[in-house]
């Protein structure tokens, strides 16, 4: 296992490199999992439906609707998933652009959804592995 290499919001540890793949862990600050999930659940409140006891306001905004009630009524797995999705998507691009890596597309995370939900919690830190798939190496 190497050094680990930070960023502002995580810090990404090589757990093996071999065949073109390499396999890492990244930690992802609690400051990060913050502002995502909030980020997101106010994208979610904004495309839903008019929820229920709430009017839309004119122009179509959604009035300020307490966060837990919209996230109980949009679906906290719902928002999670889609929170995670950001998350890893932005740490393994920063990682392999950083790293200056000639990575494709195809991003394996070595975790199931549901396990990442399970320790997906914002405002702690948030860990998952990925396999990263070199290029033409």
């Amino acid at each position: 296992m190497q050094a680990p290499v930070a960023f502002k919001d995580f810090h990404v540890s090589v757990l093996t490199e071999e065949d073109g793949v390499i396999e890492i862990r990244v930690t992802v600050s609690s400051k990060m999992t913050v502002s995502v999930f909030e980020k997101v659940l106010s994208k979610h409140i904004a495309a839903a439906q008019p929820l229920p006891g709430f009017r839309r306001l004119k122009g179509g905004k959604t009035p300020n609707v307490p966060k837990e009630v919209a996230l109980h009524l949009i679906g906290p797995s719902k928002v999670k998933k889609a929170a995670i999705k950001k998350i890893i998507n932005r740490a393994v691009a920063e990682y392999v652009e950083k790293e200056n890596l000639d990575a494709s597309k195809n991003l394996k995370v070595l975790q199931s959804y549901e396990e990442l939900e399970a320790t997906f919690e914002p405002g702690k830190e948030f860990c998952f592995d990925a396999a990263v798939h070199l290029t033409g190496s």
